[in-house]
This record gives structure tokens, sequence and C-alpha cells, in this order.
């Protein structure tokens, strides 16, 4: 999108993730978009989001967590994170997960995944 075009439409969204119709993703939950590495979706009471699938803390799958009141928890070690900001709540994550601008279109959600770097999967690989 551009100053000229400021409100976003399929046509000027070509360059972000399509990420499935809206209505496929239940309120309090989450889908899993099959990228390297993975981003979870996340249709909470607020809207729209996207993170990093990897917790931080360890190789595990947030968007198959518990999601409640605007957190997502790990089931492997019980961290929670802010879906909206990405920050780490509890331990034993520290770190926090990356986030990505999301906008629904006509009933479909797009993610912004340009300049996607930081993912903590190579951190923990590493």
């Amino acid at each position: 999108m551009t100053m000229a075009d400021p409100y976003p439409t399929a046509e000027n969204l070509t360059d972000w993730y399509d990420a499935g119709p809206a209505d496929a993703i239940d309120l309090d939950a989450a889908i899993v978009l099959p990228l390297k590495p993975p981003v979870a979706v996340y249709h909470i009471e607020d809207g729209y989001f996207a993170s990093d699938d990897t917790c931080s803390h360890s190789e595990y799958s947030l968007g198959d967590g518990w999601i409640e009141d605007g957190t997502v928890e790990c089931e492997l070690h019980a961290a929670k994170f802010d879906i909206k900001t990405g920050e780490a709540l509890t331990l034993p994550a520290t770190e926090p997960v990356a986030t990505y601008p999301v906008v629904v279109v006509e009933g479909t959600v797009y993610v912004d995944l340009r300049g996607r770097e930081g993912c903590v999967v190579e951190k923990l690989r590493g």
C-alpha cells in the first residue's frame, strides 16, 4: 500500500500472504501457515493477528497452544505470549516472538511477511 492508496484492497495486497478465509479461523483459535518457518494466524476478540508459530523457548507450535484473553500458551512448557505484541509473558520463555501486520479484506486474511527476519527457529537450532 502507498500513501496514494491507503485503504487495503485485494489488488494492493498482492505482495502480502493470502492466509485464506477469515471465517475459517474460529474465535480464540489459530491456523498455522505452511511456511518455513511456520507462521500462526490468531483470531481473538480484538481481531486477527499473526506471529512466528515457533515458541521462543523451545521448538514447538504456538498455533497448537491454548488461546485465552489475548494470550497463547505453548503446550510444551506453558510459556505464555501476548498475541498482539509477541511479548513473552511467563517463564520459561524470555524472548518475544516476531509479529506481523494482518488485514482482512473482503473476507480474506492477509499477512504482511515482507522483510521477515529474526525468527527464533534459527537461534534455537544454533
